[in-house]
């Protein structure tokens, strides 16, 4: 990655300062996150409710149990978008595969109930590490922000639940008052009364649905965290700092060279001056003046003759 394409400014920040980012960042690719993550787990939750249509809260635990999963494809999307790649929603898809195979297992069984979860990830995906390096680095990011990831974890958690009730309440308020009277709440709670099935699967939905919204926030906040503790330990923001510095230098060694070349093109050049004629004294004609004149031949050279 090159840092001085980031499209936000790399800078040590306080964790809530760096969660606040991952919310501004989620938002500005929201339509790709958001319709990735449908793309996805629409379809399974589909697939889950139709094998385990009598057991509909078993479906949702199996759903909610493999979320982990499908968190690495958000992660994908944000670390592309972040240095200027923007995927398309076809090679994102296209990627998830291969997202998938690192420490799979590991992600749905003893890592699942992790608070640093959505900080964790980056380090594993983004990184590549597993087992004792995966856990020194851990162990190194985790000295400042571990807890704010945790906490960020807590509060999805209630969002998710607050948000979940306050759809089922909605949906509730828009049945029309006739059918509401017709149900009888000891129906519908009956375990014998199948019949009622598709309304404890369509609560589920709805659970799905404020998956869509909230996970690619949450990841993104996540992955906001740690690169706001990769930036303090790695110091990016001086580097930056450096980079910019460099390029002001070299801009200014270029401006004087392109000077230097102009002066040169603008001043006369040396064959010019040299085929212009050199100044000479002009060599006298003859005349009967001259030394040929016959007044001085044949005369004696003696001082009385002069006279």
């Amino acid at each position: 990655m090159r840092l001085t394409d980031a499209s936000v400014a790399i800078r040590p920040r306080s964790a809530w300062e760096a969660i606040d980012l991952g919310v501004l960042l989620a938002r500005r690719h929201a339509g790709l996150l958001m319709l990735s993550w449908a793309a996805v787990t629409l379809p399974l939750f589909a697939l889950l409710s139709a094998l385990l249509w009598r057991y509909p809260s078993l479906a949702v635990l199996l759903f909610w149990w493999l979320k982990p999963a499908w968190e690495r494809l958000p992660l994908h999307i944000l670390s592309r978008s972040l240095f200027g790649e923007v995927p398309t929603l076809r090679e994102a898809l296209r990627a998830l595969p291969r997202l998938l195979k690192p420490q799979l297992l590991a992600s749905l069984t003893w890592r699942r109930l992790s608070p640093t979860r959505s900080f964790d990830l980056p380090v594993l995906q983004l990184e590549g590490l597993g087992g004792e390096a995966r856990s020194k680095r851990l162990t190194v990011l985790g000295q400042r922000h571990a807890g704010s990831a945790a906490w960020l974890t807590i509060f999805g958690v209630h969002l998710e639940m607050l948000l979940w009730m306050g759809l089922a309440t909605l949906l509730w308020l828009l049945v029309p008052q006739q059918v509401e009277i017709e149900w009888d709440w000891n129906a519908l709670i009956a375990a014998s009364s199948g019949e009622w099935l598709w309304l404890e699967h369509l609560s589920n939905l709805l659970y799905v649905l404020v998956l869509v919204f909230w996970e690619p926030i949450y990841v993104a906040c996540g992955f906001t965290l740690y690169l706001n503790r990769r930036t303090e330990l790695e110091a990016w923001d001086i580097e930056l700092t450096f980079r910019r510095l460099r390029q002001r230098l070299l801009g200014s060694a270029y401006a004087l060279l392109l000077a230097g070349i102009a002066l040169v093109l603008v001043l006369p050049a040396g064959e010019a001056l040299a085929d212009e004629p050199a100044a000479s004294c002009p060599v006298p004609f003859d005349d009967p003046m001259g030394r040929d004149a016959e007044r001085l031949l044949s005369q004696p050279l003696t001082s009385k003759a002069g006279q």
